[in-house]
């Protein structure tokens, strides 16, 4: 890595060496076994031989290699190894800019063509063209590794939180992440920071294992969006400064997502978001990511809709209102612990209490109310609120938006019982509350 980069992350790598002196990687894992590979070539003009003596020399260890790698046959465990080897090695000669990239990225498609990458498709060489280039990022990470995949112009991170390593989190014993900027519609929703990201691996991980993986900018302060496969756009964890990380910055956060999604802290704010597979969705790779400036939260209703009738005082609403927090480009916000409550104003515009009205959103930013119910018959008009982020301290304010109204309904009379019920003011109330924990 770079002697740039090496001053924003402290990295700890884990070197596994033969009598050679050459990097080996176990047995394929399960996501490498399927799949072989497709018009391989050793020995032709554009071949792996003759492409890495172009890139390393003829008598280069990678030369030597690449030897290897086609005596063991296209395909098999030796060959993979030596392929992970050879790409090391482009990776490590282009953390410094050089004066072109074509043979490497045409080296690296034809190593990837002889390799065992679990029957994932192998990129064109453009794709490589510009992930070795100023702006993209490239890397093989075996699986005693634990240091970051850094781009190039030091802005984008894909690291393991400690002490975690990439055989850990991915369940492979080698792997190549590369990406590259890209340009996505989806991200138009709010306010860009950065440009888009789109990280990706090979093989291809089809979920990363518990605690993930994580995805940080170093270039900007906001909130991280992604575009997860099968969900569209959603806005992850908030990104703060992250020029003094250090290794210990990628400990789990005292607050979690849920086990779906970390934020990871430098000495103060959070700078990254550790990804896990039920964020992934059914997809196969890493989707594209953005720093977005988000500038309030709204609210809407999540599969509920209130009943007209048949509501009762003292007996808890049925359906139990359910909540999404909303970014102000009406994104799903995933953003725990934002206080959501619950007001009842009547046709002359007079609030009435509802009781065990306020709770927390969960990991998913959802606030559900299963122990709310009104304490007074009548009709009313039901509308759900919040102050937005600034009832989490370790996250900047970022102000309410649309609040939820809901239609006029009927509430029949009955035994109130004792009402606890929050008023927007008051001091911040019990997290979780009486609506459970989150």
């Amino acid at each position: 890595m770079g002697g740039a980069r090496a001053g924003t992350l402290l990295v700890v790598t884990a070197f596994l060496a033969t009598a050679c002196g050459e990097r080996q990687i176990d047995s394929p894992t399960a996501p490498e076994l399927a799949g072989q590979p497709s018009a391989c070539d050793f020995n032709g003009t554009t071949g792996v031989k003759n492409l890495t003596k172009n890139e390393f020399g003829a008598n280069s260890t990678q030369a030597s290699q690449a030897n290897s790698m086609a005596s063991a046959g296209a395909g098999t465990t030796q060959a993979t190894s030596f392929g992970y080897q050879i790409l090391d090695a482009i990776g490590n000669k282009y953390d410094s800019p050089q004066a072109s990239t074509s043979n490497a990225s045409a080296l690296t498609v034809a190593l990837l063509k002889c390799m065992n990458i679990g029957g994932a498709s192998v990129p064109a060489a453009s794709v490589f063209n510009t992930a070795l280039g100023a702006t993209g990022a490239f890397g093989v990470r075996f699986s005693g590794d634990a240091d970051a995949v850094i781009s190039h112009d030091d802005a984008w991170l894909l690291v393991p939180p400690s002490p975690q390593t990439w055989g850990q989190v991915s369940g492979t014993s080698a792997l190549l992440a590369y990406g590259v900027p890209a340009t996505n519609n989806s991200f138009t929703n709010d306010t860009p920071l950065t440009g888009i990201f789109d990280w990706k691996t090979l093989p291809e991980v089809a979920a990363f294992n518990d605690p993930g993986i994580v995805v940080g900018n170093c270039q900007a302060t906001g909130y991280l969006q992604h575009n997860a496969v099968g969900s569209g756009a959603e806005i992850l964890a908030y990104l703060g400064d992250c020029s003094t990380v250090t290794a210990q910055a990628t400990e789990r956060a005292p607050r979690t997502f849920a086990e779906r999604v970390f934020r990871a802290f430098s000495p103060t704010p959070a700078y990254a978001t550790l990804i896990t597979g039920g964020t992934l969705g059914s997809g196969k790779h890493l989707s594209p990511f953005q720093v977005e400036n988000i500038v309030n939260v709204n609210l809407v209703p999540v599969n509920f809709s209130w009943r007209k009738s048949g509501n009762v005082v003292g007996t808890v609403f049925n359906p139990t209102p359910v909540y999404q927090i909303l970014s102000g480009g009406n994104t799903l916000f995933h953003q725990p612990d934002v206080l959501v409550w619950i007001e009842a104003t009547n046709n002359s515009g007079t609030n009435v209490d509802v009781c065990n009205n306020w709770a927390w959103t969960d990991a998913d930013g959802v606030a559900r109310f299963p122990a709310a119910y009104l304490n007074k018959a009548g009709g009313y008009t039901m509308i759900a609120r919040t102050d937005g982020t600034k009832s989490n301290s370790d996250i900047p304010a970022v102000p309410e938006g649309r609040s939820a109204l809901s239609p006029l309904i009927n509430v029949k009379n009955g035994n109130p019982g004792t009402c606890l019920t929050f008023h927007k003011g008051d001091p911040s109330p019990a997290n979780p509350g009486p609506n459970g924990t989150p």
